[in-house]
C-alpha cells in the first residue's frame, strides 16, 4: 500500500526551483504584493490544487497564473518528491480581487495525477 503524500511542498519546491516568483503554500504571507499560491483543494485518487498568482496589476496576475499554470501542465512528471504522472486544468482561469489587499488575484483549479494521492 502507498501512503498518502502531501502534494503541496514537492509543488511549491518545483515552481521555487523553474520561476523567479515568490511561492507561498496554503496562504500568503501578510506583506506578498505579488507571487504565486497553491494550496490543497480536496481531490480523491488524485490532487485538487488551487493556484492563485496575486499581483498589483490585472494583466500580469493573469499572465503569471497562466505561465505557472502551463508549466505545472508541461512537467508535472517531473516533480521532485512526488511520482506524478500528469495535470490539467480543471477549467480556465478566473480573475478576481482580493477585498483585503485590493490586489488583483487570477486562480484555477489543477488535477494533479501522482501515485501517493
Amino acid at each position: 500500500m502507498i501512503a498518502y503524500k502531501d502534494p503541496i511542498p514537492p509543488v511549491r519546491r518545483f515552481f521555487d526551483d523553474r520561476t523567479d516568483y515568490h511561492v507561498d503554500a496554503n496562504t500568503f504571507q501578510s506583506n506578498i504584493q505579488e507571487g504565486l499560491l497553491v494550496r490543497s483543494a480536496g481531490g480523491v485518487g488524485f490532487s485538487r490544487i488551487q493556484m492563485i498568482y496575486r499581483s498589483p496589476d490585472e494583466a500580469a496576475a493573469m499572465a503569471g497564473l497562466i505561465r505557472a499554470m502551463v508549466l505545472l501542465e508541461r512537467e508535472a512528471a517531473s516533480i521532485d518528491e512526488l511520482r506524478g504522472t500528469w495535470c490539467e486544468r480543471e477549467g480556465n482561469p478566473i480573475p478576481s480581487k482580493d477585498g483585503e489587499t485590493g490586489s488583483f488575484e487570477a486562480w484555477v483549479y489543477m488535477r494533479l495525477e501522482h501515485i501517493e494521492a
